[in-house]
């Protein structure tokens, strides 16, 4: 499920981007409206990344609950709220292709009013949010994880770190937003690495008895 959430995530952001571009308001709102039906697809993929989170919460909470089950539901709940804000920032994106449709074609609306609108509709803050949710209930997974044999330590213990400065990124970001490009990358691609391979290797060695470190 790790590989399955992160494949519909980040391929639904790299289709939404390449069909909105850069650009003003305008200029992205005639791109995404002669492919209406892919930018929708690609708020899809997101949807269904926002749904497969649910599975992967409670198949973490069920693996790692024998090592503390009152850190474990919290876990849950986190990344179980995380797809639920994560649901909702979805539900105005969808509702932002109305205006997208206004600034496309005829509208008594100037281009900078209904791109006021559409921020408004489509906050970038519901995705920090969402964002923030994951790494908390990142950090407790992978802070469980540590004190298993489920995966190698170090793994686990990159993980909790890498869930950590994702967690910075995204708060910071929410008191000062407009990060520089390399920033975004830096900050993403621990927790990547980390989420790749904590896939990878529950895919290629699976889980069959509780086992606990010393």
């Amino acid at each position: 499920m790790y590989l399955l959430v992160l494949a519909f995530d980040i391929t639904g952001v790299i289709v939404g981007f390449f069909v909105a571009g850069d650009g003003d308001f305008a200029d992205q709102a005639r791109r995404i409206i002669a492919a209406e039906s892919v930018y929708r697809f690609s708020l899809m993929l997101g949807l269904a990344g926002a749904l497969a989170t649910v599975p992967l919460a409670v198949g973490l909470y069920v693996t790692v609950k024998p090592l503390d089950a009152n850190l474990a539901t919290v876990g849950l709940l986190f990344r179980a709220l995380e797809a639920a804000i994560g649901a909702v920032a979805i539900v105005g994106s969808f509702s932002a292709l109305e205006l997208y449709r206004a600034g496309a074609g005829k509208s008594p609306f100037d281009a900078g009013q209904l791109g006021a609108l559409q921020q408004l509709a489509e906050s970038g803050a519901g995705t920090s949010v969402a964002a923030i949710f994951f790494c908390v209930g990142s950090t407790v997974f992978f802070y469980l994880l540590t004190r298993s044999t489920y995966i190698p330590r170090l793994l686990s213990l990159w993980g909790v770190f890498s869930s950590l400065a994702y967690l910075a990124y995204w708060a910071f970001g929410l008191v000062f937003p407009d990060y520089p490009g390399v920033v975004t990358i830096a900050a993403s691609l621990p927790i990547l690495v980390a989420e790749v391979s904590t896939g990878l290797w529950l895919l290629t060695r699976g889980i069959k008895t509780p086992a606990i470190a010393d």
